[in-house]
């Protein structure tokens, strides 16, 4: 899948420079702390900017359920911790509330409410510095990984079809 994503992804028309800002997009918003909406947000960027849908797609779905999504949130997390000078582990106080939960309780909901911003304001602001310097250093690598890719195509054509050479009489 991720071969044929790459596939499809080098064979875009599009200008490198433009296929490239599509793909850094597309990062911004897989390490966004937006979840559940990336796809949406990936969408609608794409139409609105007319920005090719594979390419950032590509970009978003780099944050998938089965691979990379518990570490980019624990990422997110414990740079969102540093940054704000907290423990890179859950506080204690919000681990308790969850070993025993009393879900019919509004006092334990209250709690719940109370201590998720111990976790959330950490998450969000760790994803979205990592969005912004993710998507930052994704556009130049990729922008010379397609000009290098459209170079040796180019180059290939050259030799399968050698423009004849107009030799000059004397």
């Amino acid at each position: 899948m991720l071969r044929s994503t790459i596939r499809r992804l080098l064979a875009i028309d599009d200008p490198p420079e433009r296929t490239a800002l599509a793909f850094s997009i597309g990062i911004f918003i897989a390490f966004s702390p937006f979840l559940g909406l990336h796809t949406i947000a990936a969408t609608a960027l794409a139409f609105a900017f007319r920005f090719n849908k594979i390419a950032i797609y590509a970009g978003t779905f780099v944050n998938n359920p089965f691979l990379t999504l518990v570490p980019i949130i624990l990422a997110s997390y414990a740079v969102g911790a540093l940054l704000l000078g907290r423990p890179l582990g859950l506080p204690p106080e919000s681990m308790e509330i969850l070993r025993s939960p009393h879900l019919l309780t509004g006092e334990w909901w209250g709690k719940l409410f109370q201590s998720s911003g111990n976790v959330l304001l950490p998450f969000f602001i760790g994803g979205m510095l990592l969005s912004i310097v993710c998507s930052i250093i994704a556009y130049p690598l990729t922008l010379r990984f397609l000009r290098a890719r459209k170079s040796r195509i180019q180059k290939s054509v050259e030799k399968q079809n050698p423009e004849p050479r107009i030799q000059e009489s004397e």
